[in-house]
């Protein structure tokens, strides 16, 4: 099989998850207009259970697949590579079958914590089957990442966001249409349409990976080189699952933090002072009482957490396609090429996250109006959300690399204490500010978290190498641009959009701060640039 390059690696992978996003926000878009505000609580509601256990089981064991894999390819020990999938094989199937148990036998349970009443237990109850799901496909996922092959793991993203989005778009119609279960309201059988699409998905995507499997029989063709044994090979695997699953898990726990505090919040609220909480919610009175934290979460989550999220997804994938080079080249005993990949991973991933989180503080509301136009009531309750998710967003971006950095060198236990740190601050800053600010609460106490937890981060990860990173004056070009892009960005749309209509005063404002972006870059970063992308050989002279 032949290797792929860092960048080619990074470039295919975040091409599959910028096709994923695009389905993903033509789901959404349209889902929220299905559902609205309360029934996407219910949708969240749903995720609020997959997630963790997603994070546990499918993140770890990804990593912890694609780390030892890594390791052998790098030592041309191939057949040591399959022997690890065949065990993983075996455990993550065991791991997805417990998972799937746990999901089912705490789903009411969770749900009546969580929301205050089982109208999402329906949707929580038809996501639980995408845990086992999930497991089997992260194992051939882990593999060919291990052999820095990314074209696998892209296909089967591609094609499970396919999936989803036609899938959950007509379950939900038709469930909203003909309700399956009658003790139970519209938007909860809307949600539970869109869950069931999703947990379709999940089995599109390991069929794409069978598939793969099929086609490519002769990878399975293993050689005459001793190999160890299953318990040798499972005892790796567990040392390298547990820290990154728990690091995984902890990364996810600000949206279990989020959902066990920020609906209570808002319902203490909303019993202390019905007029307060409609004022700093800057909720309609349309809205009725008993619906009403529940509109809240609804429109902070499937509005300002969807576009927020859509940032991070993207960046995320260059971590993903770091890690197995990284890792190779330190098992070499390479250091200088490893730092070179650092470097590399967190510029590339500065160039998209900086103009990015600038242009989200600055148009908040107008990239609201521009997705989900003709939802005013949700839109005035997520911009105030949004905006203040800006500055998390940065630091969330930049912390992905670093911590599949620490991973790719064996120090798996480091973003496990680091997260920790940042989750601490995270429901503290919860209880206080969010009685206080209504959703920017949440949305500050989330920024001052990865804020945290990328400064520890980055600190450690400079202890580690022995090479300099040398990224302090790109990252200040990089932030200039970023400021005058969204300056400009802001400044242009407030002036078109009261002559021409708002969504093309958008598109302009966007395709002019792009153009100052990238002449900012040209003037300042000249050199930056183009040593992010010559060969790799030339990167030592």
């Amino acid at each position: 099989m032949k290797k792929q390059s860092f960048l080619h690696a990074s470039l295919l992978l975040t091409c599959s998850a910028l096709f994923a996003k695009i389905c993903g926000a033509l789901f959404k878009l349209p889902l929220t207009a299905l559902l609205g505000g309360t029934g996407m609580g219910y949708f969240s509601c749903a995720y609020g259970l997959f997630l963790p256990l997603y994070a546990i089981l499918v993140t770890g064991l990804s990593t912890a697949v694609a780390r030892p894999v890594a390791d052998f390819a790098g030592q041309k020990k191939f057949a040591c590579a399959l022997k690890i999938r065949h065990v993983a094989r075996i455990l993550c199937f065991i791991m997805g079958l417990v998972g799937t148990g746990f999901a089912i036998l705490f789903a009411k349970y969770f749900t009546l914590k969580t929301s205050g009443n089982l109208e999402a237990y329906p949707a929580v109850l038809a996501i639980t089957p995408a845990v086992l799901l999930c497991c089997v496909t992260a194992v051939e996922r882990g593999y060919y990442e291990g052999l820095c092959c990314m074209t696998p793991t892209a296909v089967s993203q591609a094609l499970e966001a396919v999936a989803k989005l036609f899938c959950g778009l007509c379950f939900c119609k038709l469930f909203l249409n003909t309700p399956v279960l009658k003790n139970y309201s519209q938007e909860s059988m809307g949600a539970l349409g869109a869950v069931l699409g999703v947990t379709i998905s999940t089995l599109a995507g390991y069929l794409c990976m069978v598939i793969k499997n099929i086609l490519h029989k002769q990878e399975n063709i293993t050689s005459h080189e001793p190999t160890p044994s299953s318990k040798k090979i499972l005892k790796i695997l567990i040392k390298i699952m547990i820290p990154s699953a728990l690091g995984a898990l902890v990364t996810n726990l600000t949206s279990l933090i989020d959902l066990l505090t920020v609906m209570r919040c808002f319902q203490n609220m909303l019993a202390n002072n019905i007029t307060l909480f409609y004022q700093k919610a800057c909720l309609s009175q349309e809205i009725p009482v008993q619906e009403a934290s529940a509109f809240v979460y609804g429109s902070f989550m499937g509005l300002s957490i969807t576009v927020f999220n859509l940032v991070p997804s993207l960046t995320n994938m260059l971590a993903k396609g770091v890690l197995p080079c990284t890792a190779q080249a330190w098992a070499s005993g390479n250091d200088k090429l490893a730092s070179y990949y650092a470097r590399q991973v967190l510029l590339l991933t500065g160039l998209i996250a900086i103009p990015a989180s600038c242009g989200i503080f600055a148009l908040a509301k107008p990239i609201l109006n521009f997705l989900f136009s003709g939802r005013d009531s949700e839109i005035a309750v997520a911009s105030s959300g949004l905006q203040w998710l800006a500055p998390a967003l940065l630091f969330l971006c930049l912390t992905f690399p670093v911590f599949s950095l620490l991973q790719a060198i064996g120090k798996e236990d480091l973003p496990v204490k680091i997260m920790l740190s940042g989750i601490i601050i995270k429901l503290a800053c919860n209880l206080i500010l969010i009685p206080k600010f209504c959703t920017a609460g949440a949305s500050i106490s989330t920024s001052l978290c990865y804020a945290v937890i990328f400064i520890l981060a980055i600190i450690c990860l400079k202890k580690q190498f022995h090479q300099p990173l040398l990224i302090i004056k790109p990252f200040l070009f990089q932030i200039w641009g970023g400021i005058l892009c969204a300056g400009s960005a802001w400044v242009c749309y407030d002036r078109l959009s009261v002559h021409i209509h708002e969504k093309i005063a958008f598109i302009l404002a966007i395709l002019c701060a792009v153009i100052i972006y990238l002449l900012v870059l040209f003037l300042t970063s000249q050199k930056e640039l183009y040593q992010l992308i010559k060969p790799k050989s030339m990167a030592f002279k």
